[in-house]
């Protein structure tokens, strides 16, 4: 769920991007990184004609895998025999997330926001990032909420200790730390969305 909420503010980021820019298509396309990280989706935004969709009031994610490359980091050499998320299962999310032979890349910001440029990051809204300290996509969420920050996003990462990948359930089960996560994501929510 986190990558794909990531994903679409990165697509409604580089809408807004081009809508609001009012940049042609060759401007646009200078705007986007070139090299192994173009953007394969880029010319397929711009076809789409979507009508303007407003971005969000904040964004929350929750131990996301925001990266689909498959690209070893720490936390997922740390957590290859991870009892809920190991390894291999990751392999097997990223390949039905985007199976081999599908029309577009690993490392496009649509399927990987980990790989947006800096410039789509910073139309982000207000971000919360959730995750644990033993989760093997630890360093996914850390290294986008360090990109969110630099280019001026509102980020935090909260990272409860000594709970699982996808701790929410958790909470109902007892769990004071899964449990303190989430008053402070409602708290998070309610500052946010003005509820």
């Amino acid at each position: 769920g986190g990558n794909l909420a990531a994903a679409l503010c990165v697509k409604i980021c580089m809408q807004k991007l081009f809508e609001d820019e009012a940049l042609d298509d060759k401007e646009f396309d200078d705007a986007l990184p070139t090299g192994e990280m173009q953007y394969e989706g880029a010319s397929r935004l711009k076809q789409q004609k979507m009508p303007p969709v407003r971005t969000p009031d904040g964004l929350m994610l929750s131990c996301p895998m925001l990266n689909m490359s498959l690209e070893l980091s720490p936390s997922r050499v740390r957590g290859t025999n991870d009892p809920v998320l190991p390894s291999g299962l990751i392999k097997t999310i990223s390949d039905s997330y985007l199976p081999p032979g599908a029309n577009m890349d690993k490392t496009d910001p649509l399927a990987s926001p980990f790989y947006a440029n800096d410039e789509i990051l910073s139309l982000f809204p207000p971000t919360l990032i959730c995750s644990t300290d033993d989760d093997p996509l630890l360093d996914d969420s850390v290294d986008f909420n360090t990109r969110l920050k630099r280019s001026g996003v509102e980020s935090d990462l909260r990272a409860a200790h000594h709970m699982p990948h996808a701790f929410w359930g958790l909470s109902s089960a007892g769990f004071p730390e899964a449990k303190q996560v989430m008053v402070e994501c409602s708290s998070w929510l309610q500052m946010h969305m003005n509820m």
